[in-house]
């Protein structure tokens, strides 16, 4: 055997691997088995959840900030 036969590796088609459970899968715009969908879509929506709660809450920071802007205006008169 040469050199060139010891070092060739074998093919692997293109995939990935799953987010959750490491399994390989196809390269198919999605980064999850179907075997874990479930859970995919579980965290999606703690993820929105979490990014509604955030704007709220700088919603609720950027009220509270005027109405204190508000109050020195007026009081300051």
């Amino acid at each position: 055997m040469t050199d060139g036969e010891k070092t060739r590796k074998p093919y692997v088609y293109p995939h990935r691997h799953c987010a959750y459970c490491g399994r390989m899968i196809e390269v198919k715009g999605r980064s999850y088995c179907l075997k874990c969908k479930p859970e995919f879509e579980k965290d999606q929506g703690k993820q929105k959840r979490s990014k509604r709660y955030r704007q709220f809450l700088i919603a609720y920071a950027v009220v509270i900030v005027i109405v204190f802007v508000v109050l020195i205006f007026l009081l300051g008169r």
